[in-house]
């Protein structure tokens, strides 16, 4: 359905509605420039989350469980991911909040430009229609003029009181004032044809380019917000493959986990070497003196170290210096 055809008288309403869509267009664009922002905040926050738990160790420094392996890979697909997210948020930012506000202002100068043409034309055809209506009232002026003068003269002329010359000057005022009233008419013809001209021209030509304009520009608008629609979601699918691989690098690394090696590793870690301590022996205090005790025969076959027990701190100290070296190793 064509603006011109249906909505010729409307053209207030047509001017709310085109501002109500330039309105509506600048709305999305404040959610685009918010989306936007809650994308840049995530990002930020996603780079500080995996800073914070990244090791302040070297990595040489930590363990090699795979547990701790695979949470470094988590952090590394992470930072990834936060880059990938800020892809998105760059290209909500120059791209589509960019081209709405700069498509926005173009719509307002073409609307502004468009009203302007329709009160100008309105302007002039409103002028035109004074002018008329003024030669018009113009000449019902003079011509009501006119037939008091004749009323006057066909009363004089039967008048039997009244002179000849007196009678010839009501004649002569009355052929002046009709000469006034032809020349008025004929300028009230003129300008109610220029009127009927310029009408024909304003409602036939001027309001219907205004409103075919203005329906253009109110499609445009229209398509330009699908476009801008579709786009939103294309961006998420672009990117969406690289995302899911970080993904699958974060299940990856889950599967990675090998607790059996872990557990082996920790042996190797913190094994010492050494062999578990033999039984203690029974010592007799009721067969020797307070001074001169001495072990007894061992009720239980166990190791002996030329009668004296492993002490545990020399134990303890032995694990602890073969861990440091173990450590070196790794390194």
């Amino acid at each position: 359905m064509s603006w011109a055809t249906a909505l010729w008288d409307q053209l207030e309403n047509l001017d709310k509605h085109t501002q109500w869509g330039i309105d509506f267009l600048e709305k999305y664009a404040k959610f685009v420039k918010e989306r936007m922002e809650i994308e840049q905040t995530y990002v930020k926050q996603l780079r500080n989350l995996a800073k914070k738990f990244c090791s302040k160790q070297s990595k040489e420094d930590e363990p090699k469980f795979s547990c701790c392996l695979s949470f470094h890979a988590i952090l590394s697909e992470l930072n990834d991911y936060a880059g990938h997210r800020e892809v998105i948020a760059q290209e909500l930012g120059d791209k589509l909040h960019g081209d709405l506000m700069k498509y926005s202002q173009e719509l307002k100068n073409d609307r502004k430009q468009y009203l302007q043409d329709w009160r100008k034309a309105q302007q002039h055809i409103e002028q035109q229609l004074k002018q008329m209506e003024s030669d018009k009232k113009k000449f019902e002026r003079e011509w009501k003029e006119a037939e008091k003068l004749q009323l006057r003269y066909e009363k004089l002329e039967i008048d039997m009181n009244v002179t000849k010359a007196d009678v010839e000057k009501a004649k002569n005022q009355l052929s002046a004032q009709l000469q006034v009233v032809e020349e008025n008419k004929e300028e009230y013809i003129i300008q109610l044809q220029s009127f009927n001209e310029e009408q024909r021209k304003y409602f036939n030509v001027t309001l219907v380019q205004i409103c075919q304009k203005l329906q253009e520009m109110d499609e445009r608008r229209s398509v330009t917000l699908g476009e801008s629609y579709k786009s939103l979601g294309q961006l998420e699918q672009r990117v969406s493959p690289a995302i899911s691989k970080c993904f699958q690098g974060m299940v990856n690394a889950g599967k990675s986990v090998d607790a059996k090696k872990d557990s082996e590793m920790v042996v190797q870690l913190y094994k010492s070497g050494l062999e578990t301590p033999g039984d203690y022996c029974f010592e007799d205090f009721s067969q020797v003196s307070a001074r001169t005790r001495t072990s007894s025969a061992c009720t239980i076959n166990g190791p002996k170290l030329d009668g004296v027990l492993p002490d545990r701190k020399i134990i303890l100290g032995k694990a602890r210096i073969k861990l440091s070296q173990w450590k070196r190793q790794v390194q």
